[in-house]
């Protein structure tokens, strides 16, 4: 499976919807997984990797991706983010409409395999660095107030989120860094832009530390915690790497544990050489056997 067999819905969003049931992991796949992806480097190429060892371990499993830039990131409203994911909203909310008609027919059924039952779909939400975080964080927002409009007092279901590298608490140049990625190496004008970029940040940096604008990195480490926004049942996964220039251990560790603090479920798997948002190329198979057994591991009710 390539980018090729997404729908584009616009905005920077795509979808890949299943087209047979075919075999997989065990018989407990997602409905849907949604991929917020960070802001530098995030290549087609790159993004593949993912979405294809997605469809190998849950090859009946919905994909949705929402592609994030750097412009959205700093410049972008809240409002204007939620226009802009509008089409994502619109696929949520049918698959999660299709899956709870479908729970009908699947418990007069049981046979249909690879398909999960219940009351709830089985989300898995996978956000790579503090770009796809703050993605996520209107997407999932958005989501739950359209919930609330059809008598749903309860934020959007997720299963499991996948913590890729965040959250950070970001300084200038390591903002800087993050963002300067989404510069191609052989622009012939790279070094201007870079330096325009760097003028940018610790200009956004300044309004923040005079409390004009929001500190977004430590917004965003707030609100990933806050149960009026993440399902507090959610199994929380935090994939990091020592040598990560950007976002460092420190920052993701004393998140996991705020958040293990206030009673989430949570685990942390630490990689030792691989860059920003690169985990894969160090250990994939690793990578993908943490994020598949958590997701099992999920099956089971943790108050049982």
């Amino acid at each position: 499976m390539s980018l090729h067999d997404f729908r584009s819905l616009g905005n920077g969003i795509f979808l890949y919807t299943p087209v047979a049931q075919k075999g997989g992991k065990g018989r407990d796949q997602p409905t849907l997984i949604i991929l917020c992806t960070w802001l530098g480097g995030a290549t087609s190429k790159r993004i593949q990797k993912y979405t294809e060892g997605y469809h190998r371990a849950w090859p009946n499993s919905s994909i949705l991706l929402v592609r994030t830039v750097a412009t959205e990131y700093a410049f972008l409203s809240e409002k204007a983010l939620i226009r802009k994911l509008r089409p994502a909203q619109c696929e949520i909310r049918r698959i999660i409409e299709g899956t709870q008609a479908n729970d009908v027919h699947q418990a007069a059924s049981p046979s249909a395999a690879g398909l999960p039952t219940g009351k709830d779909p089985s989300v898995l939400l996978h956000v790579f660095s503090n770009g796809g975080a703050n993605m996520a964080i209107q997407l999932v927002t958005s989501m739950n107030n359209i919930l609330a409009t059809i008598g749903r007092d309860t934020p959007l279901a997720l299963r499991q989120i996948v913590f890729d590298s965040c959250p950070g608490d970001l300084s200038v140049y390591n903002t800087y860094l993050a963002a300067s990625h989404s510069i191609p190496l052989t622009h012939p004008l790279r070094p201007v832009l870079c330096a325009a970029l760097y003028l940018v940040v610790a200009g956004i940096a300044g309004l923040e530390g005079l409390g004009v604008r929001k500190h977004l990195a430590r917004t965003i480490r707030q609100q990933l915690n806050s149960p009026d926004i993440f399902s507090s049942a959610a199994f929380r996964l935090y994939l990091a790497s020592e040598a990560d220039g950007i976002v460092d251990m420190h920052n993701i560790r004393s998140h996991k544990e705020h958040a293990s603090a206030n009673g989430l479920r949570t685990d942390l798997v630490v990689f030792s050489k691989a860059r920003h948002c690169g985990l894969i190329v160090e250990d994939e198979s690793r990578y993908w056997n943490s994020i598949v057994s958590r997701w099992e591991e999920g099956a089971v009710d943790p108050e049982k």
